[in-house]
């Protein structure tokens, strides 16, 4: 006894020419080319380099890759340690796994440190936190006075 297994089938159709074939009992289609999703990619904006060692150890609080690149990118630009301060408050207020708790910790800060390639001075653990806390308390003010 031959067992007939049915399976469930979505079609997302974005332009183009499109045949439905309603009765068709089997659908090929081919992709010819190797450049064509690294070219799509890179028009995207996405990477496809495989995240440092530095990126990895950050990332077990960042779970997209997306928003990881885009906080790396951030404190890579930050100048100042205020600065810093403000993207680690935005961090905090947008990531679940990033608490008041964490960004106050030296082994949070330390994961922080190889992407502070602009900040000259000021780059000291006691330094940032204290720039980290001044800027996360004053963001949480200004959410609890925007709720009111």
């Amino acid at each position: 006894m031959e067992e007939n297994s049915k399976s469930n089938v979505t079609f997302n159709i974005y332009g183009g020419n499109n045949q439905i074939l309603p009765n068709a009992t089997e659908a090929v289609q081919n992709f010819y080319g190797d450049q064509f999703a690294d070219q799509k990619l890179h028009s995207e904006g996405e990477s496809t380099d495989a995240p440092n060692e530095d990126e990895q150890r950050l990332a077990i609080y960042i779970n997209k890759v997306k928003s990881l690149r885009g906080y790396i990118s951030l404190l890579t630009a930050c100048k100042k340690a205020k600065e810093v301060g403000e993207v680690v408050a935005t961090m905090c207020q947008n990531e679940e796994a990033i608490d008041a708790d964490l960004i106050a910790k030296k082994d949070f800060i330390h994961l922080l440190l190889p992407f502070l390639t602009n900040v000259k001075t000021g780059k000291g653990v006691d330094n940032l936190r204290l720039y980290i806390n001044n800027a996360w308390d004053a963001r949480k003010k200004a959410i609890r006075q925007s709720n009111r």
